[in-house]
């Protein structure tokens, strides 16, 4: 299953792998594509073993005074929110057959101050952290 906004590269990826790979176009922001993108996954494999999140954006370097919200907030959509929507869909799917993995892509700049910018750092930093709150309700 490839999800990626990319339509073009997404299908030649598809078609490269073979029938056993399916794409769907999907912009991880907008929680009702993730769920699309889950369902889709369902629909055509008939069930759900794995979803990694990995989508990402670049993040500008800047100083805390000239922090831009909005930047912010996209970087948060995409590194965050995303993330949680997809293991919300995820978790139904995986809960239901009593199996399933979810892997979540951090990076060190979540882990350790100056390493990243500070959008990119604070977004992954949480993400870290909510990971671990999922894993301690869904994990064994």
């Amino acid at each position: 299953m490839i999800a990626d906004l990319r339509h073009d590269r997404g299908e030649r990826l598809a078609r490269t792998l073979g029938e056993s790979a399916s794409f769907i176009r999907t912009d991880v922001s907008v929680e009702c594509d993730v769920e699309r993108m889950i369902a889709h996954a369902v629909d055509r494999f008939g069930r759900l073993d794995c979803l990694v999140n990995n989508a990402g954006r670049s993040s500008p370097y800047t100083t805390i005074t000239d922090l831009d919200l909005e930047q912010l907030d996209a970087i948060v959509a995409v590194h965050l929110r995303a993330v949680l929507a997809g293991m919300k869909y995820a978790a139904r799917v995986m809960s239901a057959q009593g199996s399933g993995s979810i892997i979540n892509v951090g990076s060190v700049a979540g882990t350790r101050a100056g390493l990243g910018a500070h959008y990119y750092s604070a977004v992954k930093a949480a993400s870290i952290h909510l990971t671990r709150c999922a894993a301690a309700e869904l994990g064994e």
